[in-house]
């Protein structure tokens, strides 16, 4: 697995610097990825050195994608969008559980403190040349659209003025 499967987080990791990962929704064996202490703290946080998020696959079921064994095998945040799928049972008395729940916290605020958008990194971005173009372009065919619009609706009010002159006069003249 190291050799095939975990070689591109591996890198992405240790080359990249990345500071989210997505765990699966998949299994190795009979553990669920998002929940195996191995996957996400023995081999990611501690032998790559992966410090940051690491948000479970789109959580559509209760008891195979377990909160409480995500959050202690090293998982940070539950991707879901149903409320009861949030982990609700903690103990607020127990020090293993508030400490997870810390870790977790602290771990989702790391990546958040370094992204780029806090640290103002994003001021180097310049945007793709055909990008300019393709916005110019677009443009300049509004604009000409909009001119051409402007002057067939003015034509056609006049040639509506004109017929009802005409019909006006018209009847004046029976």
């Amino acid at each position: 697995m190291r050799e095939i499967y975990l070689k591109p987080f591996e890198m992405a990791v240790k080359d990249g610097g990345t500071t989210a990962m997505m765990s699966s929704f998949n299994r190795i064996g009979t553990r669920w990825t998002g929940g195996d202490y191995r996957l996400l703290t023995e081999i990611l946080r501690n032998e790559w050195g992966f410090r940051g998020t690491v948000i479970c696959d789109y959580n559509q079921t209760g008891s195979y994608m377990n909160n409480r064994q995500m959050i202690y095998a090293g998982g940070d945040l539950n991707l879901c969008s149903d409320k009861t799928r949030m982990w609700k049972d903690y103990d607020p008395d127990s020090a293993a559980d508030i400490t997870v729940l810390r870790r977790a916290a602290k771990n989702v605020m790391y990546t958040v403190a370094n992204s780029n958008a806090i640290n103002n990194l994003n001021y180097r971005y310049a945007m793709a040349l055909w990008k300019i173009m393709l916005i110019v372009v677009n443009c300049v065919i509004f604009a000409g659209l909009a001119t051409w619009g402007v002057f067939a609706v003015r034509s056609a009010l006049k040639k509506a003025k004109t017929k009802k002159n005409d019909k006006t006069e018209t009847n004046e003249n029976v």
